[in-house]
């Protein structure tokens, strides 16, 4: 049997327009390792403050002040299951803005209702007059 002739292959026309791959690296790949970022915990009587919180303490020199309101809530709430800061802003007089303790708590109506007049009792008493407007606690 004779064999045929496979016809002659054209060489392929050249396109300009292609860019190569790059070719692929194998060097082994040193990576350093994440370390976190040293930045001052922003903190106000062991709870976490926010910006705004912190600014406006800071601005009003109220952390001594804020400090004696969280001790307030801690010892007169008996079963507190959270408390946290925020900034309450006065939309329409600015001067009436403040710092809220707010703090979640259980109990009957009744234990709630001593333990919050025994709270704003001992606030009037501890907080000076001149920044107890810019202090309050809600329960």
């Amino acid at each position: 049997m004779k064999s045929k002739k496979y016809p002659e292959s054209k060489p392929a026309p050249v396109e300009h327009s292609k860019v190569a791959e790059p070719a692929a690296s194998y060097a082994p790949l040193v990576t350093t390792r994440a370390t976190k970022p040293n930045i001052k915990s922003r903190r106000i009587a062991g709870l976490e403050a926010s910006d705004d919180v912190l600014n406006f303490a800071q601005k009003h020199r109220l952390m001594p002040h804020l400090e004696t309101a969280v001790w307030l809530v801690k010892e007169s709430f008996h079963d507190i299951r959270n408390t946290y800061l925020t900034f309450e802003p006065d939309p329409e007089i600015p001067s009436l803005d403040g710092i809220a303790v707010n703090v979640k708590v259980g109990g009957t109506l009744d234990e709630l209702l001593q333990q919050h007049d025994a709270c704003l009792r001992r606030f009037i008493k501890e907080i000076p007059s001149e920044v107890q407007d810019k202090i309050g606690y809600f329960s």
